[in-house]
């Protein structure tokens, strides 16, 4: 299952809820009638969607009142992985599948393991945690030479004063 939204908050009395979203295609993620996890167990079936000053609002068919919809606050929406839907390009990649993998250098030494991912405008950065210590690591062609999420492995040719 992979996290798509949190629920952070209510608005109206019907039941809507208000989301932090973690997905790049919200509009495809809360099309109507699609069925998403709660807690990455109850389903819940999207009624309506919409979106307001960088936040999601979302309508389910289980849910009717603002009693109801308060009980879900602070929880956590998951999509099955079978509904992510292929990519377009060998070089794209869900950030499901970059977050865990573990980074190996050009001499194949274990560097450490991705543990989260950074959106800086220009390209991704990779945070990678080596034991005791994190850094960042560009998410580029000129330092990422292989990634295999099957193996949940990346190759990388590291650069001077990267650790």
């Amino acid at each position: 299952m992979i996290r798509i939204a949190k629920i952070i908050n209510t608005r109206g009395l019907k039941g809507e809820c208000k989301l932090n979203l973690y997905t790049d295609q919200p509009e495809v993620r809360f099309s109507k009638g699609n069925t998403l996890y709660l807690e990455e167990k109850t389903p819940l079936t999207v009624v309506k969607y919409s979106e307001y000053k960088g936040f999601g609002y979302v309508l389910f068919e289980e849910i009717t009142s603002i009693e109801q919809a308060e009980v879900l606050k602070n929880q956590t929406l998951y999509l099955p992985e079978d509904q992510l839907g292929e990519l377009e390009d060998d070089d794209e990649f869900y950030y499901s599948q970059l977050n865990g993998c573990t980074v190996y250098n050009q001499n194949h030494e274990n560097i450490g393991q991705v543990i989260d991912i950074l959106e800086t405008g220009a390209n991704l950065v990779l945070r990678v945690q080596e034991k005791d210590k994190t850094y960042l690591l560009p998410f580029v062609k000129a330092h990422v030479k292989a990634v295999d999420p099957e193996k949940k492995i990346i190759e990388i040719e590291e650069m001077v004063g990267l650790r």
